[in-house]
């Protein structure tokens, strides 16, 4: 049975967990046949997921593009929320939670001490829009990049006693390492509807803080680009311009814009963290517990 799983060219920590996880978790089942595919950690159930192969979904969410249609091969054993749920006509008691929470059953490495009241993970858009690491700087805050490696993440996010969130699988390890959690929301690309799907299996709102975005895409750009990028502003504002052409990205965020991102930054910090009750979380990681083992089992006896 072969791991599925959506793999960023830039890195993302909730994709990356599932070879870190499964693999530990499931490694006398996971292998290169592609008869069979583990659809595990992330927003993966759409039209992308391969016709052929017998689907085994284990925790997945649904979004990011039209629903997949439910056939004969797909093995549901758990998906991440009831709106996954109710968009694919699922029965509701398919419903656990995110699969990252089995990081709870694994040993994974975590620092000794905590160094930081809050820490601060933006998804990989943001990262790519704007230096928010100069920004936790000036707040004090740990900066963690969901493009790290998990294990590097895992020991960030445990140095913290709080964890700001734009990344949800930074909400979601938090959640499950017992590390309050705060969500906020720093661009417009926000998929708002898998965080209310995740949430949904916590009874819990999906309640972000809205943060001024921020822009200095071009930094990473030779001159050439840049110079183009300014003429095609140029061109918008006299209003030459075509809808077949590539726009170029906003302009760069000034400093106005950068003391009130960071001043909502650092007030989103004083709001009333979220954390799920433990008797939620256990309940969920033993239900995942019982489907791994029922796995390994029904794959023991073939």
């Amino acid at each position: 049975m072969k791991l599925y799983y959506f793999k960023d060219p830039y890195g993302n920590f909730g994709d990356d967990l599932n070879p870190w996880l499964w693999k530990r978790l499931l490694p006398d089942i996971l292998d290169e046949s592609e008869d069979e595919i583990f659809v595990g950690i992330g927003t993966l159930l759409n039209h992308r997921l391969p016709a052929f192969p017998i689907k085994h979904v284990f925790g997945s969410g649904l979004g990011y593009g039209s629903p997949p249609q439910v056939n004969e091969k797909y093995i549901f054993h758990a998906v991440r929320g009831y709106e996954t749920a109710r968009v694919l006509s699922l029965p509701q008691d398919l419903v656990i939670t995110d699969a990252a929470v089995l990081i709870r059953t694994v040993d994974y490495p975590r620092a000794n001490n905590k160094s930081f009241r809050f820490g601060f993970m933006p998804t990989g858009q943001s990262i790519r829009n704007y230096d928010w690491e100069a920004i936790c700087r000036d707040l004090g805050f740990s900066y963690i990049s969901c493009q790290w490696n998990a294990e590097r993440i895992l020991v960030e996010i445990s140095r913290c006693d709080n964890l700001i969130c734009e990344a949800m699988h930074g909400a979601i390890v938090a959640d499950a390492m017992r590390i309050p959690w705060i969500p906020v929301c720093c661009n417009d690309d926000i998929f708002d509807f898998k965080w209310r799907d995740w949430l949904s299996s916590l009874a819990l709102p999906y309640l972000p803080t809205r943060i001024t975005s921020l822009y200095d895409i071009e930094r990473n750009f030779d001159a050439k680009t840049r110079l183009k990028n300014s003429l095609k502003r140029s061109l918008q504002e006299c209003g030459i311009w075509s809808l077949r052409w590539t726009a170029p990205p906003p302009r760069n965020s000034g400093p106005a814009e950068r003391e009130r991102a960071t001043k909502e930054l650092g007030a989103a910090a004083l709001k009333s963290p979220f954390l799920s009750t433990d008797a939620l979380i256990e309940s969920h990681t033993g239900r995942y517990v019982g489907l791994v083992e029922r796995l390994r089992s029904a794959r023991r006896t073939r």
